[in-house]
C-alpha cells in the first residue's frame, strides 16, 4: 500500500503541533510559526513529493533488519530503562519475545539468564543468532509463543505490540508461559506519539526518497489495562519517557524548522513502558 505526502504537508503539520502545543499558553513562542506557515504555503505548489510504502511486520522488519539498532531513536531512549528495569530482576530462565536483532537478549544473559529468544521475521533472527550465539532463538509469533507453559521466569517485549491489530493474544501468551511470581517487561511507542505522527520508519535523511515503515495499529493505555487485568497480570510499575533533545534531533523536520520541531514534540510522550507480575 503505497501513498504520496508532500514534503511542505509534513512541514506544515509540525507547524501545526508546534501552535497547538504553545497558543493557549505561549502565544509569544507561537506567533514565530505562522511567518513559517505563509513561507511553506508560498512555496507548497513546488514542494517534492514523499512516496509512502506500508509493510506488515515480517516483509517490513526483513527490509529493515540490517539497519534496525541503529541509528533509531526509539531504541536509543528505550534501551536504558528497560536495561536498568532487567538489572533488578535476579537472574532465571527469560523470553525475550519479538526479540528483533537480540539486543535485549544480549543484555539478559550478560545477567546470567538463561534465554529464548522468538521471532517472527527470519531476517531478524539471523542477525540474532550472529550477536548472541548462546541463546536459543526460535521462529514464532506472539500469539503463539513457542515456549512451554509456565517455564519462563521473565518476559521482555520490546516495541512490537503496536504492530497487533489485538493486544489480549500476545498478553495472554506471555501470562501462559510465566511462572507464577514472574516478571513481564514491555515497551512500546505511546500512543500519544502515534496519535501526533509517530510511525515504525526506516528511511533515511532525504525524505523525498521515500518513507517506507511498518503498519502500526492504535492502543490506548486503557486497552494495555484490560488485556493485563484479562491475562491475571498485575502492573508493578508504568513509565512514559519523553521525547528529549535527541529524539527531536533526529525528526526529519528538525534541519529545516528546529524551533518548531522542539515545541512539536519536546517533552511529549514518546514511550510506553510496563513491569508486570503474574
Amino acid at each position: 500500500m503505497g501513498e504520496t505526502l508532500k514534503l511542505g504537508e509534513y512541514l506544515l503539520a509540525i507547524q501545526g503541533l508546534a501552535m497547538i502545543r504553545t497558543c493557549t499558553t505561549q502565544p509569544s513562542a507561537a506567533r514565530p510559526r505562522v511567518g513559517e506557515i505563509r513561507a511553506i504555503l508560498a512555496d507548497l505548489p513546488d514542494s517534492p513529493d514523499i512516496p509512502l510504502t506500508e509493510y506488515e511486520v515480517p516483509d517490513g522488519y526483513a527490509r529493515w533488519a540490517e539497519r534496525y539498532d541503529g541509528p533509531n531513536p526509539a531504541i536509543a531512549r528505550e534501551q536504558p530503562i528497560v536495561h536498568g528495569l532487567l538489572a533488578d530482576l535476579p537472574p532465571g530462565r527469560a523470553l525475550d519475545a519479538a526479540c528483533g536483532t537480540g539486543r535485549h537478549a544480549a543484555r539478559l544473559a550478560e545477567l546470567g539468564h538463561q534465554v529464548v529468544g522468538v521471532d517472527a521475521t527470519p531476517a531478524m533472527l539471523s542477525l540474532a543468532r550472529k550477536k548472541v550465539p548462546g541463546v536459543d532463538f526460535r521462529l514464532g509469533k506472539l500469539e503463539e509463543l513457542p515456549v512451554q507453559d509456565a517455564t519462563v521466569d521473565l518476559v521482555t517485549c520490546a516495541l512490537a505490540l503496536s504492530h497487533l491489530d489485538d493486544l489480549r493474544p500476545a498478553i495472554t501468551e506471555f501470562a501462559r508461559v510465566l511462572k507464577p511470581g514472574g516478571h513481564l517487561i514491555i515497551s512500546d511507542i505511546h500512543p500519544t506519539a502515534g496519535l501526533t505522527g509517530a510511525i515504525a520508519a526506516f528511511p533515511g535523511r532525504d525524505l523525498t526518497k521515500g518513507v517506507p515503515y511498518v503498519r502500526s495499529v492504535f492502543h490506548g493505555i486503557s486497552d494495555y489495562l484490560a488485556a493485563f487485568r484479562a491475562a491475571g497480570l498485575s502492573v508493578v510499575d508504568c513509565l512514559e519517557p519523553p521525547v528529549d533533545e535527541d529524539v527531536v534531533r533526529a525528526t526529519p523536520s528538525y534541519p529545516v524548522y528546529p524551533e518548531a520541531a522542539r515545541q512539536a514534540f519536546l517533552g511529549s510522550p514518546y514511550l510506553l513502558i510496563w513491569k508486570l507480575v503474574r
